[in-house]
């Protein structure tokens, strides 16, 4: 009679899913890179503006589009909120404090990320120029590549804040239990750049951003996740039935 094979036990990430998420990164940074050569960034705007129009931007107040613009980052910061409370009731609750460390990553993800790196750093030095402020789409400044940075407080196009808080939720992949079937991390993956992209094309009709602050924004949201969930430290669990076997959220980094 063959042997009873224990399906419980959580078996290491494949390499696919240990480095899934360098590689979106880096596929992100290949489409920018892309997107240049053909010049993809002005031409993709020109399809949502008409200088002959009312409202140059034609849909830049339309559904679902104003909508995404003005609530498209809830979902994102009610993570955040969520997981300083988990993490603050974990000093109270022992059971909780399991998920120390998953709270950890989603609120420096979302910090560093979105909060310090794209609004706080790159978006005021890079300087560069809105589609809306751009001479090509009757402006005032000169347009300005990605790739060169302009005066600083210039402009704060470079890269898209409202993507990097979609993306930024790719670090959901880091949440799913080992145990489980490679296809909910691949939902989740899915999930979080579609959601990103969503609210970049939301910023690119608007004529907020360009194609390529869209595009950088997942590659450094990416990156940026993949280094969080290698550095921080994982603290061996106590001998205890709670934490061996805690709920399935947030169990696994």
């Amino acid at each position: 009679m063959p042997a009873h094979r224990d399906t419980g036990m959580a078996e290491a990430p494949g390499w696919l899913w240990k480095h899934g998420l360098w590689m979106v990164g880096l596929g992100f940074l290949l489409s920018a890179l892309l997107a240049t050569l053909v010049d993809m960034d002005p031409r993709l705007s020109g399809y949502f503006y008409d200088p002959t129009a009312a409202q140059q931007w034609f849909l830049k107040t339309a559904g679902p589009w104003i909508w995404l613009y003005r609530y498209g980052e809830l979902p994102t910061w009610v993570l955040a909120i969520g997981a300083v409370l988990v993490w603050g009731g974990s000093l109270y609750r022992h059971s909780w404090v399991c998920y120390r460390r998953a709270c950890a990553l989603i609120v420096l993800a979302i910090m560093l990320g979105p909060g310090l790196l794209v609004n706080g750093v790159l978006k005021p030095l890079w300087g560069r120029p809105r589609p809306a402020q751009a001479e090509l789409f009757g402006g005032s400044r000169p347009y300005q590549p990605w790739w060169q940075p302009g005066l600083s407080g210039g402009g704060r196009s470079f890269p898209s804040g409202h993507a990097a808080m979609g993306y930024v939720l790719v670090l959901g992949t880091c949440l799913v239990p080992r145990r489980r079937s490679a296809w909910l991390r691949g939902l989740v993956l899915g999930g979080a750049l579609a959601y990103g992209s969503l609210l970049g094309a939301t910023r690119i009709i608007q004529g907020g951003h360009f194609l390529s602050d869209v595009l950088w924004s997942g590659s450094l949201m990416c990156f940026l996740v993949a280094t969080l969930q290698t550095v921080l430290p994982t603290p061996a669990p106590p001998n205890t039935d709670v934490s061996q076997n805690p709920p399935i959220v947030f169990n696994t980094i």
